[in-house]
């Protein structure tokens, strides 16, 4: 089945960029970035980026997306995929074909400020890195590949949630 990503979430003075692969179908039927309710996205991100955010509050249940966006431009995040289009059965990485990659050089025009890349998992690492080197090397950016935020990472959920706040701390 062919799917088509989201426009990226950005501000002119984000400073980090948060890059996944493709969204899932949950995702996708819901035009929204990380809407799986077990995906633990939103959840790492309002722990890591809110110092007094109630930990034992769920993001998924109590938060518009406007907000979440919201939380990411303030902190001078931008979110997005790195591919634009690809066909996949079912939600995971490993099933994507005919991939087509998003205009990375474009997007780095606008994108003056932007020092690190987080990936959200190794495939959109990988993906990225085939084509867009170049660019890394020519802005001196840092990356850094992060345990995926998906409920199908067996990783332990507080391990991964230490791995993003020190690479975002570590960012800002």
């Amino acid at each position: 089945m062919r799917i088509q990503s989201f426009t990226p979430i950005a501000s002119p003075n984000s400073k980090i960029l948060i890059l996944g692969t493709m969204p899932g179908n949950e995702s996708l039927n819901s035009d929204q970035y990380y809407a799986h309710p077990t995906n633990h996205f939103w959840d790492i991100m309002f722990r890591v980026l809110l110092k007094d955010f109630d930990f034992f509050r769920l993001v998924q249940e109590n938060e518009n997306y406007k907000s979440k966006i919201d939380l990411l431009i303030e902190n001078r995040i931008a979110l997005w995929d790195t591919l634009k289009y690809c066909d996949r059965k079912g939600n995971l990485d490993k099933d994507i074909r005919n991939a087509i990659k998003y205009d990375f050089d474009s997007f780095f025009k606008n994108q003056q400020e932007i020092k690190t890349i987080l990936f959200n998992g190794q495939k959109a690492h990988k993906y990225f890195i085939e084509s867009f080197n170049h660019i890394v090397n020519q802005r001196n950016i840092k990356l850094s590949v992060l345990n995926s935020t998906s409920s199908s990472n067996s990783k332990n959920v507080f391990s991964i949630l230490n791995e993003w706040k020190n690479e975002i701390n570590n960012a800002i």
